[in-house]
C-alpha cells in the first residue's frame, strides 16, 4: 500500500493509503482483515452526497461518494477503479478532520468535491489540504462530445484533452486540480499513475475489471 503520513496540529497525525493489486480486492473480506480496524466504506452511487461518520461502532449504510470524520482511529475509505480518489484534511478548534472522496465525472459535475470542502469549512476547518491518488489519464479516457462540452462549461478548457489515439478525452486529474484550486485547497501530493496503464491497478475502463483498489484515511494521536 502506498502510504502518506502528515502531521495535523500539535498532537495528531494523518495516515492516507492507496492500495493496489498486491493488497487484494478492496471489496473482499480478506482485504479488510489487513487493516488495524475495518474501514468504513460507503455504498458509492456516483453522486455528490457527503456523509459524516460520527461513530466507529454503530454504522449506518452510507449512500454517498464522500465521507468525513473527526473520530480518532476510525478509518474511512472509498473504492476506486478509474475515478479519482482524494483525501482532504485540515484542523479546527475541535481537532483535525479528514475526508475521502470518490470523484468520478458525474460526481465532479454534480459537486461532490465542493460539497465536501464546504462541509468541512462549515465545521471550522481551515487551510484544507489534499492528496490525490491514482486514476485514469486523459490518454486512456475517451469521452463523449456532449458530456465533454458540459464539463468544459463547468470547469473550463482544462478539462478537455485527447486520448493517445487522438479522440476527445476528459482529463479527470486536471478537472480535480481546477476544482480544488477554486475552493482554495492546496495539493500536497498527486500520485501520477494511470490506472489504465499501470499494471499495479485494476481498471474498469481498460479491462472491465470487477476488482477495486481503495483509498483509506484515518486520524491518529502522535
Amino acid at each position: 500500500m502506498l502510504t502518506f503520513y502528515r502531521r495535523v496540529g500539535d498532537r495528531h497525525s494523518l495516515r492516507v493509503g492507496f492500495s493496489d493489486r498486491k493488497d487484494g480486492d478492496a471489496r473482499a473480506r480478506s482485504f479488510l482483515s489487513q487493516e488495524r480496524r475495518s474501514p468504513v466504506f460507503p455504498h458509492q452511487v456516483h453522486s455528490a452526497e457527503v456523509e459524516v461518520v460520527e461513530d466507529c461502532i454503530d454504522q449506518p449504510t452510507y449512500e454517498c461518494d464522500a465521507l468525513i470524520t473527526r473520530v480518532l482511529d476510525t478509518s474511512i475509505g472509498v473504492r476506486i477503479a478509474d475515478c479519482v480518489p482524494i483525501a482532504l484534511y485540515g484542523s479546527s478548534f475541535s481537532g483535525p478532520t479528514v475526508a475521502v472522496v470518490h470523484a468520478g465525472w458525474r460526481g465532479i459535475r454534480d459537486g461532490v468535491i465542493t460539497n465536501t470542502v464546504e462541509q468541512m469549512s462549515q465545521d471550522g476547518c481551515d487551510d484544507l489540504r489534499a492528496i490525490v491518488g491514482p486514476h485514469i489519464s486523459a490518454d486512456e479516457y475517451e469521452f463523449g462530445t456532449k458530456d465533454l462540452a458540459q464539463m468544459i462549461k463547468l470547469i473550463g478548457v482544462k478539462a478537455a484533452s485527447r486520448t493517445k489515439n487522438g479522440s476527445p478525452a476528459l482529463d479527470l486529474g486536471a478537472a480535480v486540480q481546477e476544482i480544488l484550486s477554486r475552493n482554495s485547497v492546496g495539493i500536497d501530493h498527486q500520485v501520477a499513475r494511470c490506472t489504465a496503464q499501470d499494471s499495479r491497478y485494476w481498471s474498469h475502463r481498460a479491462n472491465r475489471d470487477d476488482e477495486r483498489f481503495a483509498l483509506i484515511a484515518e486520524i491518529r494521536l502522535l
